[in-house]
This record gives C-alpha cells, sequence and structure tokens, in this order.
C-alpha cells in the first residue's frame, strides 16, 4: 500500500513539472530589455507615468547608485518613486542637456517569474561644447507579474567617466 500511494505521488510529481510551459528564453530576453529601454527613454523624456510603471511598487523595491564620491540607497516604491519622478531628477534632466544612454553586453539569468540581468552602461550628456560620459555597469533584479516584466531592484555603479582630479582627491 505504501509503495502504491508513493508510485501514484511520483507520478503526479512528474506529470505536474512536466506540463510546465518551458521558458522561451529569447522571447523573454527581447521582452525585458524592451522594459529596461522603456524606463530609461520614459525618464529621459520626462515621462515620469511611464517610467514608474515599469517598477514593482511594494516594499522591497530598492535602488543602489554610487559613484566614486558617494552613493545612494532607496527602499520601498515610496522613496524609489519619488527619486524616479521628484526634484532630485531636475539636476540630471535639464532641457539644455542632450543625453543618450546605450546599453549593451547584457547577461541574464530567467526564470518563469523572475530574472537577473547585468548590463553596461554609457551616459552621454552634451551641453553646448562640453560633452560628459560615464560608463557604468547595471544590475537589475526584474519580476514577472501578471505576464508583464517589471523592475524590482537596480543597482548603478559608475566606473568611468568622472573628472579624474577630483576623483583622486577623494582617495588620497
Amino acid at each position: 500500500m505504501r509503495y502504491t500511494i508513493l508510485f501514484i505521488l511520483v507520478i503526479a510529481a512528474v506529470s505536474f513539472t512536466a506540463c510546465e510551459k518551458p521558458i522561451d528564453y529569447e522571447k523573454e530576453r527581447a521582452d525585458i530589455i524592451a522594459v529596461i529601454n522603456l524606463e530609461t527613454d520614459a525618464y529621459l523624456a520626462r515621462d515620469f507615468e511611464t517610467c514608474c510603471a515599469t517598477h514593482v511598487h511594494d516594499s522591497l523595491n530598492m535602488r543602489l547608485t554610487a559613484g566614486p564620491d558617494s552613493y545612494v540607497f532607496l527602499e520601498g516604491w515610496e522613496q524609489v518613486g519619488k527619486h524616479l519622478s521628484g526634484d532630485e531628477t531636475e539636476d540630471d534632466l535639464s532641457p539644455n542637456l542632450n543625453i543618450t544612454v546605450e546599453k549593451s553586453n547584457f547577461r541574464m539569468r530567467i526564470y518563469p517569474s523572475s530574472a537577473f540581468v547585468v548590463c553596461d552602461q554609457l551616459w552621454t550628456s552634451k551641453f553646448d561644447d562640453d560633452v560628459t560620459e560615464i560608463s557604468s555597469i547595471q544590475v537589475r533584479l526584474m519580476e514577472k507579474i501578471e505576464g508583464e516584466w517589471k523592475i524590482s531592484f537596480v543597482s548603478w555603479v559608475g566606473t568611468k567617466g568622472y573628472n579624474m582630479d577630483e576623483t583622486e582627491e577623494l582617495f588620497d
């Protein structure tokens, strides 16, 4: 009797796992990149409603931004949403700046309802003859909610492009 019950449980477990829909990695990868690019494009266009719609709105949403001289850590959608759409963005998004952002070298680990994403980013801003390029690495945790990918965590680490004289002073 025990073996019959065990056999039935094993068959049921195999049946349920065999019924899981396989992940279409190329489709999910393309969808994830599209959401990440939508968030960036909406942020640059000052379309904060669209930008915020790409994020998970819960207490576990986090953002960590780090450069050579400081960092910002935000925890919970209330703080992250305020950062994305609040007054802190005004200096970054001055209408006088011509900003372009290129993301490349995407690396991902994709699961049915989450994904771990790393990419390189080049942020270029132009103001008259002054051009600033900042390279960074981004790490993101994405969650699939009701069939849509959303951003749950962002970490942005500046890797080069800062004024080297100022940076050297920081580490002396």
